[in-house]
C-alpha cells in the first residue's frame, strides 16, 4: 500500500510539472507582450479534449486580458478586457479547486483584488443603489476566484442589502459573520493574504458604519470583531496602516 501511494504521488507531481512546462510557451508570450497570440493559444488548449480541464490556460488568459485592459491600443478590439480577465480568473479557480497552482496565481490575484478594492471604495463614496449593485457584482467575481475571502463575502451581503436585495443580503451577511468569527481560532489570521486581511478590515468598517445609525449596539459588535487584528500592531498583520480602523473603532465604541 505504501509503495502504491508513493507511485501515485510521483505521478501527480510529474503531471503537475509536465503541465507547467507544457504551458511555458504561454508565459513566454505574456513576457513578450504578445497577448492576442497568447489568447489564441489559450483558447486552443481550452477547446482540446485533453487540456480543456487544465487550470493554467484559463489563468494565463486572465492575465492576457488584464494586461490588454491596461494598454490603450487594445481598447477598440477588446473593450471589455478587464471584465473578461475577471471571468477567466473565476474559470481558472473553478478548475483549480484545491489551489494546486497557488504559486502561479496568487501574486496576480492579489494585484487584481487591490485594483477592485479601489472601485469598491469609490462606490461606497457614491452611496447610491447603482453603485451598491456594482460592488455586489464585483464581490461575486472576487469570491469566484478567492472563495476563502470572508471580507468579500461580507461586502457582498452588505451591498445586496444596499441595493434592495435584503433577503439574500441578510443570508450572505450571516454566512460571512460565521466565517469571520472563526478567524483566530479555526483559521489562522497570519495565513491570510494581504488582500484578504484588507478586505476583512474594509468589510467590518463598512458594515459597522451601515449599522451605526440604525443599531449602535450591533455596530459595536461588528467593529469589535476586528479589534484583535487591526487595533494594535501585530507581526502577522500585513497592512501597513490601520489608523482608519482604530479611529472608527474609538468613534463607535467610545
Amino acid at each position: 500500500m505504501k509503495t502504491i501511494l508513493i507511485i501515485l504521488t510521483v505521478f501527480v507531481l510529474f503531471n503537475k510539472f509536465y503541465a507547467q512546462d507544457d504551458y511555458m510557451n504561454l508565459l513566454a508570450l505574456i513576457a513578450d507582450e504578445k497577448y492576442d497570440k497568447c489568447l489564441f493559444k489559450c483558447e486552443k488548449y481550452m477547446e482540446n479534449e485533453k487540456t480543456k480541464k487544465d487550470p493554467l490556460p484559463y489563468l494565463y488568459a486572465a492575465e492576457c486580458y488584464f494586461y490588454m485592459s491596461q494598454d490603450h491600443k487594445y481598447k477598440d478590439d477588446y473593450p471589455k478586457a478587464f471584465k473578461s480577465s475577471l471571468s477567466y480568473l473565476g474559470k481558472y479557480r473553478k478548475k483549480d479547486k484545491s489551489y494546486e497552482y497557488k504559486e502561479d496565481a496568487e501574486e496576480f490575484i492579489e494585484k487584481i483584488k487591490f485594483i477592485i478594492l479601489e472601485d469598491v471604495e469609490n462606490n461606497a463614496l457614491a452611496g447610491t443603489e447603482k453603485s451598491a449593485k456594482k460592488t455586489a457584482s464585483l464581490m461575486k467575481k472576487v469570491i469566484a476566484f478567492d472563495p476563502n475571502d470572508s471580507g468579500a463575502k461580507l461586502l457582498l451581503g452588505l451591498n445586496y442589502i444596499l441595493s434592495k436585495n435584503k433577503t439574500e443580503g441578510k443570508k450572505v451577511v450571516a454566512e460571512a459573520f460565521e466565517e469571520i468569527k472563526k478567524i483566530g481560532t479555526d483559521r489562522d489570521f497570519g495565513e491570510m493574504t494581504e488582500s484578504q486581511q484588507t478586505y476583512l478590515k474594509t468589510a467590518l468598517m463598512e458594515y459597522a458604519k451601515f449599522q451605526k445609525e440604525i443599531n449602535p449596539e450591533a455596530a459595536k459588535e461588528t467593529i469589535s470583531l476586528g479589534h484583535p487584528f487591526f487595533y494594535e500592531k501585530r507581526d502577522d498583520c500585513l497592512i501597513d496602516d490601520n489608523s482608519d480602523f482604530k479611529a472608527l473603532y474609538d468613534e463607535i465604541t467610545g
